[in-house]
């Protein structure tokens, strides 16, 4: 305020002053004292909010500048994806139609500036009461693998893999009822290009909570294999899936992995396919 104190006592005290430039610097001086209210809106500012979506609507309250006349909440995230809403209300409406129930949801809500205070009207929409969490998810091209803590001892997880547009369940896993840190792992069968899975966990009673989706963008390189004649099992140079014909055509094993056990086979020429591509033949040698 001393500076702005000195600018007045100049323009004051300059009596030869003409009028059109005490009025020029009374607008520099208007300018001077509403920049730093001005500067911030520039920026952005987040605020997040972690939760279960369970089949409820969240309502955000959205604060009004008076100053500015303008709403501050600028965009909301749901899980990343920005939501289409029109930001010229008091109350904003999540009814979170991209997502299943009990899926986890993220919410980022971006404001103008740092004095911007959203309120979530009903919290409790979104609060999920259970010590059991997703603790990581993480999809390669050789296995899927997560890890959990707080399980119950009658939990059940449900591997479901997004296949045109729908999650199609792939495995049931038995949970090891562990309350503290537990780890898994399933080898998925991936499609060349983008996949998306992801793991349900049952608790039991009815109720159950989703892992967040783990992505992976496959283009393999093609398999090799060794030995080429074998009397129990075949590796491979990276995990696949495979099918394996007999010189009759017909399908005698299948499944995924980065090696197969062949010691039940009869002895003969075989042509094995990874990934229904590929082919490539091997010789089962005697028991």
């Amino acid at each position: 305020m001393e500076c702005f104190e000195k600018v007045f006592k100049t323009i004051f005290n300059q009596k030869m002053l003409s009028f059109t430039q005490i009025i020029m610097k009374r607008h520099l001086l208007v300018l001077l004292l509403f920049l730093p209210a001005i500067l911030p809106a520039q920026g952005r500012f987040e605020h997040e909010i972690i939760g279960v979506y369970q089949g409820n609507s969240l309502f955000v309250q959205n604060p009004f500048h008076a100053d500015v006349k303008e709403f501050c909440i600028r965009s909301i995230f749901v899980n990343n994806n920005v939501q289409n809403l029109n930001y010229r209300m008091s109350a904003l409406k999540l009814d979170f139609d991209e997502n299943d129930v009990f899926t986890p949801v993220t919410i980022r809500i971006v404001t103008s500036d740092s004095l911007c205070h959203p309120v979530i009207i009903n919290p409790n929409a979104i609060l999920f009461h259970t010590a059991y969490k997703f603790l990581t998810i993480e999809l390669s091209d050789s296995a899927l693998v997560w890890t959990t803590e707080g399980e119950r001892e009658t939990g059940t997880y449900f591997i479901e893999k997004l296949i045109d547009g729908y999650w199609e369940e792939q495995v049931v896993i038995q949970a090891k009822s562990r309350f503290e840190e537990a780890s898994y792992s399933y080898v998925p069968s991936l499609d060349e290009g983008s996949n998306k899975y992801r793991v349900r966990y049952e608790f039991g009673n009815g109720r159950y909570l989703y892992s967040t989706e783990a992505d992976y963008d496959y283009y393999p390189e093609p398999v090799e294999f060794f030995p080429k004649s074998t009397r129990d099992r075949i590796r491979f140079s990276r995990a696949a899936s495979y099918e394996i014909f007999d010189q009759k055509n017909q399908l005698v094993l299948s499944g995924n992995g980065t090696e197969v056990d062949v010691a039940k086979l009869w002895p003969g020429d075989y042509v094995i396919y990874f990934d229904g591509r590929d082919p490539g033949v091997f010789t089962k040698t005697s028991y």
